[in-house]
């Protein structure tokens, strides 16, 4: 339909066959072999002749990506919520909330989440699509009315490296939720955004209570990180990364004012400025993807949106 091949497995055991009249095998190994991201054309050769493909997303499993660690944590099996009466070697609460998601059933505990959000523009936009992936999973946000006196059952804390004594003020503020886990509460942590990425690892090790540690990168994948958190492991995913566009609504905090992002990271490596590598290099979204989201935002009443970008005017410069 109007050329569009749609997904193309890098797998060897793939089943591709159906696209050899399109796209002929050597053309698309060739073009899966170059290095590109959403909004490339690529070019590439067969025994038909050259053929330029278009990149519109790209798929990346971040579970092979990113570092695992297993705790020394006991894996009984548990019946869970919302999981039809399976055994499932799923941990904790959160395991229960991931595995009632992917059967499509509702999970019956209520569970409860709080994300604090320190930094720019493009951290609040980031916590807002982290928010919608929650959601998704069936946690709710903490309510200071409705839930006083409760305490949350995961925490995200997305950081920012630009404030003063920007390490100590996270590794502070981990606290009191590291003292619940020791105490053997069921509690998650994520540490996400430029201390995060910064930290990495060295973050666990300060922080061994911490559960998930994660670059801004991976914004979007959220959900799939909690599903290695939830199998008993610890997570740091800091790798660089194609940014994929999300199909989770964000959590919006204003009904009338929007952000959208038009390009991550930046390539310009100012000495001043630690951007380029707590934020990787420069991924422009398709212009087709932005318009399609601003269209989507005033049809549903909002008066103003804001693209965001740390060097927005090098979209789409190559």
């Amino acid at each position: 339909k109007g050329g569009e091949i749609g997904w193309v497995s890098v797998s060897p055991d793939a089943d591709n066959e159906h696209l050899d009249l399109i796209l002929p095998e050597e053309a698309r190994n060739e073009a899966l072999g170059i290095s590109s991201k959403p909004g490339d054309i690529v070019m590439a050769q067969s025994e038909r002749g050259y053929h330029l493909v278009q990149i519109v997303d790209v798929m990346v499993d971040v579970r092979k990506m990113a570092m695992t660690r297993s705790r020394d944590r006991n894996k009984k099996k548990k019946k869970t919520d919302g999981a039809k009466g399976d055994e499932v070697k799923k941990l904790g609460i959160l395991g229960g909330a991931i595995l009632a998601e992917q059967n499509g059933v509702e999970f019956k505990r209520d569970l409860i989440y709080k994300v604090e959000t320190m930094g720019c523009q493009m951290n609040i936009a980031d916590s807002e699509r982290m928010e919608g992936q929650l959601q998704s999973l069936g946690i709710r946000p903490i309510d200071e009315v409705k839930d006083k006196g409760r305490k949350v059952d995961l925490v995200v804390l997305n950081t920012c490296s630009i404030r003063d004594h920007a390490e100590q003020k996270v590794y502070s503020y981990i606290g009191p939720y590291a003292k619940r886990k020791r105490e053997g509460e069921d509690v998650t942590i994520v540490v996400a955004g430029c201390v995060a990425q910064q930290e990495g690892e060295a973050l666990l090790r300060r922080a061994p209570e911490v559960d998930l540690v994660m670059g801004p990168q991976y914004a979007n994948r959220l959900g799939d990180l909690l599903e290695d958190v939830a199998n008993g492991n610890q997570v740091v995913a800091t790798e660089a990364s194609h940014i994929m566009e999300d199909s989770t609504k964000p959590r919006r905090q204003s009904s009338t004012a929007a952000w959208v992002n038009v390009i991550y990271g930046c390539n310009e490596r100012c000495t001043y400025c630690i951007v380029p590598t707590t934020r990787g290099v420069e991924q422009s979204r398709p212009v087709e993807i932005i318009v399609q989201e601003v269209t989507e935002l005033v049809s549903q009443g909002y008066k103003e949106v804001t693209l965001l970008g740390q060097n927005i005017d090098a979209h789409r410069r190559q």
